[in-house]
């Protein structure tokens, strides 16, 4: 990784608040305590972001200090109060929104890697192992905008069509970029997805909606034998009513 790296370290539990940035000319001090994070109104930088976040969550981040620190910063027109889930969405989305991610290297020990996703060769650094989560696990946080994969099982529909679909509909957005949602199939039943967890979410809802209805729908054999019993039936109703209206036949005497 080129630059310096950065490894934050955290305020120790006791601390009931912590000033992670003070206060400019441009906005108030960015503050961490037990019960949640501050943002003011104002301009902070990405670096700044991180470091709130990071020490309100007790994690942390590794980062390229040129990567980071070059990219634009942000402007809130209002102050952000925000919980422990609350935080990690917003530097997520704000790190998508200037083309970075946050990929765990020990999520069991909290250490995490910011990760440039641009398409440019200058830009690109070690390949970072992207996430597994379950569809269970996407669907607890459809608002997190974390790269991850996952796989979807579907009994009914064909995969590999859904997965058609879905490279379909993306590329009439142009040229692909990093973060973009992408969709493969492994067999007729598994759908893989690849991209940020928000949009996995409503893939994975839409995907099994679209099983479910399939699965109402009787199969196309069924359908038939359906329409001929019933015929069978009008058929057998009409002959019973035939031989109502005929009168009987009379009997011949020798």
């Amino acid at each position: 990784m080129r630059g310096c790296l950065v490894l934050l370290i955290l305020a120790a539990p006791g601390l009931t608040q912590q000033v992670v940035a003070p206060g400019a000319a441009s906005r108030g001090a960015i503050v961490a305590a037990k019960n949640g994070l501050t943002l003011p109104a104002g301009e902070f930088t990405v670096t700044e972001l991180i470091e709130g976040v990071a020490a309100y969550l007790c994690r942390n981040y590794l980062y390229d200090e040129a990567t980071v620190g070059g990219a634009k910063g942000f402007t809130l027109q209002r102050s952000l109060a925000l919980d422990a889930l609350g935080s990690e969405e917003m530097l997520y989305a704000l790190l998508a929104a200037r083309n970075l991610a946050a990929v765990p290297i020990d999520e069991l020990r909290g250490v995490y890697q910011i990760i440039t996703l641009s398409n440019e060769p200058r830009h690109q650094g070690p390949v970072a192992p992207t996430p597994w989560r379950t569809p269970e696990e996407v669907l607890q946080r459809p608002r997190l905008r974390e790269l991850v994969m996952t796989a979807v099982e579907l009994r009914h529909v064909d995969a590999e069509q859904i997965a058609q679909a879905l490279r379909n509909h993306f590329a009439m957005q142009g040229t692909w970029q990093p973060g973009v949602l992408t969709a493969s199939a492994s067999g007729r039943h598994t759908l893989l997805l690849h991209g940020y967890r928000d949009q996995l979410a409503q893939t994975i809802l839409l995907a099994r909606h679209l099983d479910r209805l399939r699965a109402d729908e009787p199969p196309a054999s069924a359908a038939m034998q359906k329409r001929l019993d019933a015929l069978e039936r009008e058929i057998a109703a009409l002959r019973a009513e035939l031989r109502a209206r005929t009168p009987p036949k009379p009997v011949e005497r020798r």
